[in-house]
């Protein structure tokens, strides 16, 4: 029965087809809501759902959001036809990718081998320890 389940999470490829159709909006102006966003993708096909992602704590914008179209074509169009201006702010848009399947983020490594010490840290420190032996 397990391989049942490993073939259905191997052909996930309804999981991609959802987000096939899926853009990534960033950069967003605090103004910007749902209702904006719906009102400018729409002129390029139907849209399914938008979504625009809050801080779970304040309920304040995080600066981006997630526009699902009913047809994938939509999303060619869609980036096609960049730069995007919304609330009178260029907006950086992609097509959007499952979660896993994207490469990191250019920020988030950087903050992420600053903050954690990575392995370069550790060979600094290795270096300093066979520095001080070998003075020793």
């Amino acid at each position: 029965m397990n391989d049942p389940n490993a073939s259905s999470s191997s052909s996930s490829s309804s999981q991609p087809t959802l987000d096939r159709a899926k853009i990534f909006v960033g950069g967003l102006s605090w103004q910007s809501t749902e209702e904006t966003l719906r009102y400018h993708f729409e002129q390029y096909g139907e849209v399914v759902s938008v979504e625009v992602m809050r801080d779970r704590d304040t309920g304040n914008p995080r600066g981006f959001a997630f526009v699902v179209f009913q047809d994938d074509a939509t999303v060619g169009l869609v980036m096609n036809n960049l730069p995007h201006e919304i609330n009178h702010k260029i907006v950086d848009v992609k097509r959007a990718q499952a979660r896993g399947s994207a490469p990191p983020s250019i920020h988030h490594h950087k903050q992420h081998s600053g903050g954690s010490g990575g392995a370069s840290s550790g060979n600094h420190y290795n270096n300093n320890n066979n520095n001080n032996n070998n003075n020793n």
